[in-house]
């Protein structure tokens, strides 16, 4: 009864499967959709798909960035641009019209080098909702997480004004520039297919 079904998403090798993490491989996608969530479609580029990286069966979490009000409160124009954490462990249903992983006929994965635009994300109403107006109010960045790591994600956000202090810039500082000798850098992860 489950011949040519797929995984729904990744999952180690050796773990024991459900039923539920098999769909019908060539049947309709909102089989694919968890009762009571929606498929929300997320437009993104080259750096917000983490270089094109992200896989069907990922977990996300989404920053919201609001750039400087210059019309609203003098407090908000006086912190500046502001990244807040807006959702997290979000699982990715597909990225562009790939669902899930392909497979040659020898059963090895196949190396999928076609870009894409679009990641089809999980969310209940309320996360689709707030998705929508964030999109439209401002920026978002998608943040790719360790296939198991479950743990929550930072509370709070972040403002130009904390980022230039955290960095010695700025007022409160000191008026220095640059860091100081043990201070911690920004490591970058640099990859891609090719």
């Amino acid at each position: 009864q489950y011949e040519g079904r797929m995984l729904r998403s990744p999952i180690r090798g050796g773990a024991p499967l459900s039923a539920s993490a098999l769909v019908p491989l060539y049947d309709q996608f909102s089989r694919l959709i968890p009762k009571g969530k929606v498929a929300y479609t997320l437009s993104v580029d080259e750096n917000n798909s983490i270089s094109g990286m992200v896989a069907p069966g990922d977990l996300i979490d989404i920053l919201f960035l609001k750039e400087k009000d210059e019309a609203g409160s003098a407090a908000s124009a006086a912190a500046g641009a502001l990244a807040l954490p807006l959702m997290e462990q979000v699982r990715v249903l597909a990225t562009g019209t790939r669902i899930g992983e392909r497979v040659s006929p020898d059963g090895r994965p196949v190396e999928d080098t076609q870009g894409f635009s679009s990641v089809t994300l999980e969310l209940d109403h309320q996360q689709a909702k707030s998705l929508a107006v964030a999109s439209e109010v401002g920026s978002l960045r998608v943040l790719l997480r360790e296939l198991q790591d479950t743990s929550p994600g930072p509370a709070d956000g972040l403002s130009e004004r904390e980022l230039l202090r955290s960095l010695g810039v700025g007022s409160g500082a000191g008026g220095t520039s640059g860091r100081s000798g043990g201070e911690r850098g920004v490591e970058f992860i640099i990859g891609g297919r090719g």
